[in-house]
């Protein structure tokens, strides 16, 4: 029992004295559990520590690792049940007056493998979106839902990687303006486009940054997250109105060391909406179905007003879904 309680607190210490690093990563991938496992062993080691104490008075050292266990697993759960929920504290979401009008939009991390086509098809008859924004949208995706997409959605927008309709597809009843610029998807992992509407533009960006499930892939993501900041704030000048709606799935968690490349940049400017939902996982590991993981993200500008918020499950995928309604 000592030697699992000691190592279960260089595991919990680990992400406090070395952040940044892939090991880091991982851990605060999944902080709601590491906060759960922590008030367990605060828990344990406190009944252990009570219940031990008489009949080990001949060994106080045993006793004193007893406490000072308990003492260390109280102060990781206060510290880490702390970074658990500054990130849902609600935050004042100013909007400007809202117009008439709403524009539906319907993002989800489709899954390459997803060969539910039916249930595809049913999930957007049933929500009626003005707009679709897929991320990892295959081929045979196309195949099987060309025809049933056309009648509602004639116009589509494509990133660089996705001119065979592999990645990342977005699907409107609305005409779009393709803002992009083209080169080396390697470097880039995003869309950017514009829609125009109530006589102004929304700006859309449809983000998939590579999944850190290797630390080449690791290094890889924090480059996207780089280069995509470096080009958001490019994009200054030429957009015309700040109205801007940054979505997609970002595989980065909101307590990374790293999610402060996004909230840095957009500081001010745009707010992740999902803040709005305590205890939001977007993604199930099939690997290990037990853990989820909020790496999907929605950031707006204030200008923007989102209403009914909805998270959807999507058979055959490991991400949810977002359902929301934009107005101006």
């Amino acid at each position: 029992m000592i030697a699992l309680i000691f190592i279960v607190v260089l595991i919990l210490l680990f992400p406090l004295f070395f952040p940044g690093y892939y090991i880091t990563e991982l851990i605060v991938s999944f902080l709601p559990y590491i906060t759960a496992i922590t008030g367990v062993f605060v828990v344990v080691t406190f009944v252990n520590f009570r219940k031990k104490m008489k009949s080990w008075y001949r060994f106080p050292a045993h006793r004193y690792f007893r406490g000072i266990s308990f003492l260390v697993f109280c102060v990781l759960f206060f510290v880490y049940s702390k970074q658990f929920n500054r990130f849902y504290v609600q935050e004042p979401f100013t909007q400007q007056t809202v117009k008439s009008g709403s524009l539906k939009v319907l993002f989800a991390n489709i899954h390459k493998d997803n060969v539910d086509y039916t249930w595809i098809k049913k999930t957007i008859s049933d929500n009626d979106p003005d707009m679709l924004m897929f991320v990892e949208f295959a081929a045979h995706h196309y195949t099987n839902l060309k025809d049933f997409l056309q009648k509602k959605y004639p116009y589509t927008n494509t990133t660089t990687r996705s001119k065979t309709f592999v990645g990342s597809m977005v699907f409107s009843k609305y005409p779009l303006n393709n803002k992009a610029d083209d080169f080396p998807q390697g470097a880039r992992r995003y869309g950017y486009f514009s829609l125009p509407y109530q006589g102004q533009q929304i700006y859309f960006y449809l983000v998939h940054t590579s999944s850190p499930d290797s630390y080449t892939h690791f290094l890889m993501r924090n480059e996207q997250l780089t280069t995509f900041v470096k080009n958001f704030k490019s994009h200054e000048t030429d957009r015309k109105y700040n109205n801007i709606i940054a979505v997609g799935d970002f595989n980065i968690t909101p307590w990374s060391s790293y999610y402060s490349i996004l909230s840095t940049a957009f500081s001010g400017e745009l707010v992740n909406v999902t803040k709005r939902i305590p205890f939001l996982f977007t993604r199930r590991f099939k690997e290990i179905p037990l853990f989820f993981a909020h790496i999907d993200h929605l950031w707006t500008s204030s200008s923007i007003h989102v209403e009914n918020l909805q998270i959807l499950a999507l058979p055959w995928s490991d991400h949810k879904a977002f359902l929301f309604t934009l107005k101006l």
